[in-house]
């Protein structure tokens, strides 16, 4: 048995042994280093003539493989691809495509941005343009509008108020007397001052009805259809002047047919009178008054309360005969005051009564007028009247405060 201190080694082993002893091994001859070869890669070639042992070959792995810069000092070239640009190295070629990239870049953002200020340009110009196209046309909408407004304001102002032309104050004096002439029944005068004042001065307007209206008063039909002729054909006074037709039908000197019944020809022209101003309460009024001749009185009723609606809540006969004794007695003195005036003799003494109390300060009988006169009275004519100028200045007496209200 052989001892532990001695061990022996297969044969295998010692053959090769015996056989290393007796085949000496020369280094490998290796070419002298150039003049400008450096001392690290002498060395290394003498490294590399070393005998390696025999046995197992070392194979080192991925992570204790030495750093090229230790062992491969001067970098070994890869082999070139087929197709491969070798001119340059790998980063300089990446630098160079990255930097043609960035120029084309630069290229493509160039045309881009000019490109896009030459839309941007031309719609800018085609959007003012359009801006001032719209200008212009709403301008000449604008202004045409307005001048169609003005010439048909101006239409119907010659149509409807010829008095725009102006008439002298002598004509008009002439024109006031004679309405008073007919007021007053003096039909005859007013028909001649209101025949010459047409004659003179055509233009004024509602002239040739009133002729008309004169004439029928004064008992000459023929001469006042005439005149409502003229009157509707100068498009004055429509409505009216077919209302007084209608009214000429009946005293037989409308249209001057003998044959069928004047009073349906008569109620034919109050219809056509009322379709001409559906606002005039006089055709109703006349309607309304055929209908009871023909004992119609329901449809009457009907007709007068459609009149009722029309006509104006204040009596502007009661409101023109209050305001001009109340005016009257403004302008007199105090001493030359009437001492009494009785105030049931019509609704304007029933005024100038109370206003007698209020200029000599008994506040209490004045409102007591007026409490009569509110009782006697519609609300609408009596808040009217009360609320006249006379009056107003006394509305803060404690007597009087309930009058106004």
């Amino acid at each position: 048995m052989p001892s532990d201190e001695n061990p022996r080694l297969p044969d295998d082993v010692e053959a090769r042994s015996e056989t290393e002893k007796k085949i000496p091994i020369k280094p490998r001859a290796v070419k002298a280093a150039d003049e400008d070869g450096d001392a690290e890669k002498k060395s290394a070639n003498k490294l590399a003539s070393k005998v390696q042992p025999s046995g197992v070959p070392f194979e080192a792995r991925a992570q204790s493989r030495p750093i090229a810069s230790e062992w491969d000092p001067e970098p070994r070239e890869e082999p070139a691809a087929e197709g491969r640009d070798t001119a340059l190295p790998a980063p300089a070629k990446d630098i160079a495509v990255l930097a043609e990239a960035e120029a084309l870049t630069r290229r493509i953002g160039k045309h881009f941005r000019q490109g896009l200020m030459v839309f941007l340009r031309r719609r800018v110009r085609v959007g003012v343009a359009l801006g001032i196209t719209l200008v212009l046309v709403v301008l000449a909408v604008w202004i045409a509008s307005g001048f169609a407004r003005h010439s048909e304001r101006a239409r119907m102002l010659a149509e409807i108020s010829r008095q725009g032309v102006g008439i002298t104050q002598e004509k008009q004096d002439r024109l006031d007397k004679a309405l008073r002439d007919l007021r007053e029944g003096d039909s005859e005068k007013a028909l001649n001052q209101l025949v010459l004042l047409e004659h003179e001065a055509p233009e004024v307007a509602s002239l040739a009805y009133l002729v008309a209206l004169a004439a029928m008063q004064a008992g000459q039909p023929e001469l006042s259809a005439q005149y409502v002729e003229k009157s509707i054909a100068r498009r004055e006074r429509v409505s009216d002047a077919i209302a007084l037709k209608a009214v000429l039908e009946t005293q037989g000197g409308g249209s001057g047919v003998p044959l069928g019944d004047p009073r349906l020809r008569a109620e034919g022209y109050l219809r056509q009178a009322m379709l001409a101003d559906a606002a005039n309460a006089s055709p109703l009024v006349e309607l309304a008054t055929l209908l009871r001749y023909r004992k119609q009185n329901d449809e009457a009723m009907r007709v007068l309360e459609a009149a009722r609606s029309r006509l104006n809540p204040v009596d502007s006969h009661t409101v023109v005969d209050v305001s001009i004794a109340l005016l009257a007695l403004q302008e007199t003195p105090d001493a030359q005051l009437p001492l009494d005036i009785d105030p049931d003799k019509d609704v304007p003494s029933l005024f100038s009564a109370a206003y007698l109390a209020m200029r000599r300060g008994n506040f209490p009988e004045a409102a007591g007028i007026l409490k009569t006169a509110r009782e006697r009275l519609s609300p609408d004519l009596f808040f009217y009247l009360v609320n006249d100028p006379a009056f107003r200045k006394y509305a803060r007496e404690k007597d009087l405060a309930g009058c106004f209200e």
